[in-house]
């Protein structure tokens, strides 16, 4: 769609996590002494319940040797609705760095939105002893949420903490019927997980220079701070950033005045006295890299302007 196409498997993921959950549940069945006599691992597919009882139950009436496959698990996916109440900020981005070998960019990816996916488990069970241990099993893990890590998006360093709700579990005991039909517990577990969808990873420039310009006020009239009141001031003390120069440049005092956001615009258009530069140290630093930075401060006559265009200083 728009001409972008991505595929982050966000589902496929979020269906093997929940499968994963249940992948090792064991029954254990003991004889009158207690001792454990049979200890059967559950196997768990993706199947609806519909679909798993008709398997069932064709299988049962055709060879008698299927009987054992019970008990069973099946999960499935239901239903997937958009939830408005964990809505992030549409415009937020989620920076990376590229780790490829040579490159020196960055890469960006805008929030995601959130669903809640609805799961099914179903497990059927030949009696009421084993639907009992799958149950426990599950239940006190859930409560009735249960939050764990997915790696979503490797590249982006994403890994969420998703979580799973228990919503409800019923019971369904097929106990009418003719006698020669196999008996059939079903325990069905209704699950809900808090997900989200992510948009494309986009490629970013990677800032390694910041200019920052320092200019003087164009006509006397104007009235403009003489000093940058520093953030360590307190109300005893007040610490100042004061520019140097040259007595009589550009007043009495040899003091610059520097521009803030409420200056005018006949202020605006003054000349760059001076730059301040600021750059990484080392300069092929990479990601992963510790590093820290250089400042270099340069001085100008005021005629000295900027082009944000092309970077080049010129002549006003």
């Amino acid at each position: 769609m728009l001409g972008i196409t991505y595929y982050h498997q966000t589902i496929r993921k979020y269906v093997a996590v929940f499968g994963t959950l249940f992948n090792d549940i064991n029954i254990v069945r003991k004889n009158s002494s207690g001792v454990i006599t049979e200890q059967i691992k559950v196997p768990i597919a993706y199947e609806a319940k519909d679909k798993m009882l008709l398997h069932i139950r064709k299988m049962s009436t055709t060879d008698a040797s299927v009987m054992t496959t019970l008990p069973r698990m099946g999960l499935v996916m239901s239903g997937i609705t958009y939830d408005g109440t964990r809505k992030l900020n549409t415009i937020g981005q989620v920076y990376a760095a590229n780790t490829e070998a040579g490159t020196s960019t960055l890469m960006k990816q805008y929030n995601p939105v959130p669903y809640n996916f609805d799961f099914g488990l179903t497990a059927a069970v030949e009696n009421a002893e084993d639907g009992a241990q799958i149950f426990e099993q599950i239940v006190p893990f859930f409560t009735p949420e249960f939050s764990v890590n997915v790696k979503l998006i490797p590249e982006m360093n994403i890994s969420p903490d998703i979580v799973i709700i228990l919503n409800d579990v019923t019971v369904e005991d097929s106990y009418e019927g003719e006698f020669s039909l196999k008996r059939e517990i079903i325990w069905s577990f209704n699950f809900m997980l808090k997900g989200y969808i992510y948009p494309d990873v986009k490629s970013g420039s990677v800032v390694k220079t910041v200019l920052v310009h320092l200019r003087t006020p164009g006509t006397s009239e104007i009235e403009e701070p003489e000093y940058i009141i520093l953030e360590d001031s307190t109300t005893f003390t007040t610490n100042y950033l004061i520019l140097n120069a040259d007595a009589g440049s550009p007043n009495a005092t040899g003091i610059m005045k520097v521009l803030n956001e409420s200056s005018s615009t006949e202020t605006g258009a003054a000349g760059i006295k001076s730059r301040i530069t600021t750059t990484p140290n080392p300069t092929d630093v990479t990601a992963s890299d510790d590093f820290g930075y250089t400042q270099t401060f340069e001085y100008f006559d005021d005629t000295i302007d900027n082009d944000p265009t092309t970077g080049l200083d010129v002549t006003l």
